[in-house]
């Protein structure tokens, strides 16, 4: 009874202990989507959050190791694989893009790194932050330098970029002083003996303290703030570090990312802008379309023709036109939807997250619809205007997989005429290339998949900054499919619309936003802050008897689409295209010297997937004999004195034990007697086992009795008792 006891108390306090370090370190994920290309944080929070659960448990090694091995891999695939896990057929490209990219680690290249190795070593240093919470929480108790580095990362982030730290600051001070509160009493009830078996936990210190840290961080919070007394430094560091404005398209200069309508000519670097655009209430997050366009150039997307817009009625609105007709009648389960929208910056449009059945606004505006890019534009008094709100009832489609692979390529005249449109000087072997990655593929559905995870299984990264513009004689996809082999979403989407055109299937270029970044939910309702950094591109692809359907090829983003999927013969073709493709090395041959096609070619050709995981193992057990000394020595010890009888036995087990105990945090001090320190052992362990072992090893110094007979049943089992109650 007394152990379970102690068991509680200690697996309460180490809960504790955990989710307040977790949440601490939760605050440095916060940002990253915000100051960073980083869509998916959630991915990052919940696998940092299932390493501090295996951890809180102390599995042994080689359970816990394993576990977490397979979370990172799932976090991998869940940020770049999400269609693939299962059939492993990613595995071998994940370990091409580890190979190129370890002779550019060697070269400290770092600016050409992947994606996909930039996620697996993030992950990786989360991997090893835990294990460094874990020393501090639960071995050390110090926890002020970590706290101070996180207010220091915070306060920075607010000063030069956009985030917003007020709450944040708030947030982590608050957690921090708890955190360090409860870690300085853990140290007192050790240092000074408190007993944890008869109630003695000092739990009455903590409410106290919590009640204290609280009512102090709220008093701050709503007092009133003395004006900055300093001018603001952001500005002139800003003026000294700029040369001149920046000019989009430029292939040396950066631009701003945000909605624009002119995308004649695409490329180039750009900053992220985090500016707010609008906010939005809905049920379930999804992209937000304005427009599409039809026409590639070579160099960017224009619309072809400019019909005369359609008012809309705004109680009973008909996608009946040709361009924004998105399902076909009974091409999809269609789930309806409201939404409110609030914007900050005003746009003369609006935006549109599905089917549009009704919108409300005010009485005096009108909606004009393009039937051809399906942008609805705002109007009042026959003048365009700018909308501070409007709702609006809409559907969401739900897509049958069977339905799309079984649809034909019968196309529409509007759509076969538009939207299969590619200009004459495209270079060939773009169409080749597409012709390759969809050539064993037997319906539109499939191909399309194909194009759309070719980018990933071969390793093209997400880069904002190291992109250039193509040049004067250079198309703008050739110039990403075979050169850059990395960019951003208008690279992506348009290099897919273009594949897919090039082996007959229509597709249309789509230009909107993401879903935002997530605020509160009230009731049903959920709130997202969209900003200028959500601004996107993706294709939409046409599906006889179906209609428009949206893909995301862009690294990094995932479709918010739903697919009904076709169990059946899902698994077959849903993975087709790039991973069989083994001509890839034709692809690109002006490339060979590069070391990611060299990776590539070796990975297709047959990777050493043996010496990659005999690696993996080696590297876990040093890992291991690193991290879990202690727990080794301890199960070390155990297993060898149980074995040995001998002279002298029981003198070493007992110097062994002297070890452990100041390795465990039981430090001896230069003035205390062997019974004073076995004294103090037992307070601390809540035993009387190393007194009557110090008694025994006294005896055996001073007395005559054969020292083999020391090493009895009896104190060989509270010699093993003391070894299994150290913790730490």
């Amino acid at each position: 009874m007394q152990a379970y006891k102690v068991e509680r108390s200690y697996s309460l306090y180490s809960l504790v202990l955990y989710i307040l370090g977790f949440m601490l370190l939760w605050e440095w994920l916060r940002p990253l989507n915000q100051i960073s290309s980083t869509e998916d944080t959630h991915v990052f929070v919940v696998f940092t959050a299932f390493l501090f659960l295996v951890t809180y448990f102390q599995w042994p090694w080689w359970i816990s190791f394993p576990v977490k091995f397979v979370a990172l891999m799932y976090a991998l695939h869940s940020l770049y694989y999400p269609d693939l896990f299962l059939s492993f057929q990613w595995v071998p490209h994940l370990l091409g893009d580890i190979q190129a990219n370890i002779a550019m680690i060697w070269s400290r290249n770092w600016t050409d790194l992947s994606s996909v190795t930039r996620s697996l070593l993030f992950l990786i240093l989360l991997w090893l932050v835990s294990y460094l919470m874990n020393y501090w929480l639960m071995q050390t108790k110090r926890i002020f330098l970590f706290l101070f580095m996180t207010v220091f990362y915070i306060t920075v982030l607010d000063t030069f970029t956009p985030y917003d730290a007020k709450v944040a600051i708030v947030r982590t001070v608050f957690i921090g002083l708890i955190l360090v509160g409860i870690l300085r009493i853990m140290k007192i009830v050790e240092k000074e003996g408190f007993s944890l078996m008869k109630g003695r936990f000092p739990v009455m210190w903590m409410v106290p303290l919590t009640v204290v840290i609280a009512l102090s961080s709220t008093l701050g919070l709503l007092a009133p703030k003395a004006s900055p007394q300093w001018p603001d430094p952001v500005p002139f560091l800003s003026a000294l570090s700029s040369s001149g404005e920046d000019v989009p398209g430029d292939g040396n200069s950066f631009g701003r990312i945000g909605y624009d309508t002119n995308d004649s000519r695409l490329g180039g670097p750009f900053k992220f802008n985090y500016e707010e655009v609008f906010t939005a209430k809905v049920k379930e997050r999804h992209y937000w379309r304005v427009e599409t366009k039809d026409t590639y150039t070579g160099k960017g997307w224009e619309t072809s023709e400019r019909d005369e817009p359609l008012f809309l009625d705004r109680e009973n609105v008909e996608y009946n036109a040709l361009g924004s007709n998105l399902i076909e009648p009974g091409g999809a389960e269609m789930e309806k939807q409201k939404a409110s929208i609030k914007m900050t910056k005003r746009y003369p449009f609006i935006v549109s997250p599905g089917v549009i059945t009704s919108l409300r606004a005010r009485d005096d505006v009108n909606f004009l619809m393009h039937p051809q890019t399906g942008k609805i534009n705002t109007f009042s008094q026959n003048r365009t205007t700018e909308l501070k709100s409007y709702q609006m009832d809409y559907e969401l489609p739900q897509y049958d997989e069977k339905k799309l692979r079984e649809s034909g390529g019968d196309y529409p005249r509007y759509v076969s005429g538009l939207y299969l449109q590619l200009p004459t000087k495209l270079p060939k072997r773009v169409k080749q290339l597409a012709s390759r990655v969809t050539s064993k593929l037997d319906n539109p559905y499939d191909k399309a998949k194909a194009v759309e995870n070719y980018f990933a299984l071969n390793n093209f990264g997400y880069d904002t900054v190291n992109v250039r513009a193509p040049k004067k004689n250079e198309d703008y996809v050739d110039q990403f499919l075979f050169k850059a082999q990395k960019g951003y979403c208008d690279n992506f989407s348009s290099a897919m619309v273009v594949m897919l055109r090039s082996v007959g299937i229509p597709a249309r270029w789509v230009k909107g936003f993401t879903y935002g970044e997530y605020q509160e939910t009230n009731k049903d309702y959920k709130t997202y802050k969209i900003t200028n950094a959500n601004a996107h591109s993706w294709p939409e692809v046409y599906f006889s008897g179906v209609g428009w359907v949206p893909f995301e090829p862009t690294r990094g983003f995932s479709n918010p689409s739903t697919f009904e999927e076709e169990i059946q013969s899902a698994a077959a073709p849903a993975a087709p295209a790039a991973p069989k493709d083994k001509k890839k090395n034709e692809i690109k041959p002006e490339q060979k010297e590069k070391s990611a096609d060299k990776a590539a070619k070796k990975s297709d050709s047959g990777l050493n997937i043996a010496g990659f995981v005999t690696l993996i193992i080696v590297l876990a057990a040093v890992l291991s004999v690193a991290l879990f000394r202690k727990k080794w020595l301890r199960q070390y010890y155990i297993w060898k004195f149980r074995r040995e009888k001998g002279e002298g036995t029981f003198a070493e087990a007992y110097h062994r034990l002297l070890y452990l105990a100041q390795l465990y945090g039981l430090k001896r001090d230069p003035a205390f007697t062997l019974r004073e320190y076995a004294a103090y052992v037992d307070r601390s362990l809540d035993t009387k086992d190393m007194k009557m072992l110090t008694s025994a090893y006294e005896s055996l110094q001073y007395g005559r009795r054969d020292s083999r007979d020391y090493w009895n049943d009896t104190n060989r089992k509270l010699w093993e008792n003391l070894i299994k109650s150290l913790r730490g």
